[in-house]
């Protein structure tokens, strides 16, 4: 970001076709439909961009929940020297909120130098008071902003991807890799990548979200992903005697595997340990297809999540979540941990699935998630 932001590398500069006039002034302007192509070679050479900085991911938030974006560019002089993917929320619920990027757990702004970050950040705030939004978020993977508040209750996890499948195993620490070799022993366990019906792998999903107590995510989210991203939208399956016992919506970004949704039966892990073998596997996969690196995402600490990923060998990293507060005072806590939510995942938990669906469906496209 502004602050504490790293550059990109001379090298990736360099592949820029047009190079920076560095006495040039910084000038923002909003995205237009001319821009696509300057914003995508930004996003490819930029080791900072992230698969929520794609204009696939803001045309898929656009098609499932009708929100808008206002997506900026700096640029000095017809050089791209900066990227500022923002979504305007507006909800009777939980106000106007404008974020970097919603259903990403990475986003923010991503700079070649720290005149463009701070004029694409003035240029936030502007639309933020110009929205009369609450606040504005940037969910920062790479640099941060030290004047700016900051949540930093979610980590992620990535990790290199092993250069060969035996490392697989051994990488993971001696606890999980016991439960892996029960799992793999289990000869009615099978894994695979197949196109299944995305309505079963929504129903697989919404089982999951619902035990969680959390709002329900549309089948039409799935759909819109899987057509803006084609190939690069992959899911596998681990069956049980012939049945899809869970299942993972992964993507492929820059060289870097993502598995971003996942669903299961009840029981599938207490049971089958169907988990830890389908991301083991998943990772042998990642080896086979020749990808270097492994995101396992997002996740706060103290939870279920956050000791899963832990415990399969991936070291925490915490991430900074930044406002700039506009008519708020304080920054937001829109997660499960807020007290004030608990009666709302106690419901969540015991709606018929049926009509979790269709009231989660109606909230998350009114929320900032």
């Amino acid at each position: 970001m502004v602050n504490q932001m790293k550059s990109s590398s001379a090298e990736s500069r360099s592949q820029d076709p047009v190079a920076p006039t560095r006495d040039a002034a910084v000038v923002v302007s909003e995205f237009d439909s001319s821009d696509a192509d300057v914003w995508a070679e930004f996003v490819s050479r930029s080791d900072e961009a992230t698969l929520f900085h794609t204009l696939a991911w803001r045309d898929v938030l656009r098609s499932t929940f009708r929100h808008e974006d206002r997506y900026l560019i700096a640029r000095r002089g017809a050089c791209v020297t900066g990227i500022l993917p923002l979504v305007i929320v507006r909800s009777m619920i939980f106000g106007t909120t404008i974020v970097s990027v919603p259903f990403g757990v990475y986003g923010g702004l991503i700079a070649d130098d720290q005149e463009s970050g701070a004029a694409l950040m003035d240029r936030a705030a502007e639309l933020g008071r110009t929205s009369k939004a609450d606040y504005v978020e940037f969910r920062q993977l790479h640099g941060a902003n030290a004047s700016l508040p900051t949540i930093d209750i979610y980590h992620t996890f990535i990790a290199d991807v092993p250069a060969t499948k035996e490392e697989c195993l051994s990488r993971i620490p001696r606890k999980a890799r016991a439960e892996v070799r029960k799992a793999m022993k289990n000869e009615d366990l099978e894994f695979g990548q197949e196109d299944i019906e995305l309505h079963e792998f929504h129903h697989l999903f919404s089982l999951n979200k619902r035990r969680l107590g959390s709002p329900l995510f549309p089948s039409s989210l799935f759909w819109h992903l899987r057509r803006q991203f084609g190939e690069k939208c992959v899911i596998h399956t681990v069956r049980h005697q012939g049945e899809v016992v869970a299942a993972v919506m992964s993507f492929i970004f820059k060289g870097t595997l993502m598995p971003y949704y996942s669903g299961s039966v009840e029981g599938a892990d207490a049971s089958l340990r169907a988990s830890n073998f389908m991301y083991f596997r998943l990772m042998e996969w990642a080896v086979d297809q020749g990808l270097e690196r492994f995101d396992f995402g997002r996740s706060r600490e103290g939870t279920g999540a956050f000791r899963f990923k832990k415990n399969q060998g991936f070291t925490p990293r915490r991430l900074s979540y930044q406002y700039q507060l506009i008519k708020a005072k304080d920054v937001p806590h829109l997660t499960p941990s807020n007290p004030k939510y608990r009666a709302a995942q106690w419901m969540f938990r015991r709606l018929p699935l049926f009509a979790a669906q269709k009231l989660g469906s109606w909230l998350v496209k009114r929320a900032p998630f």
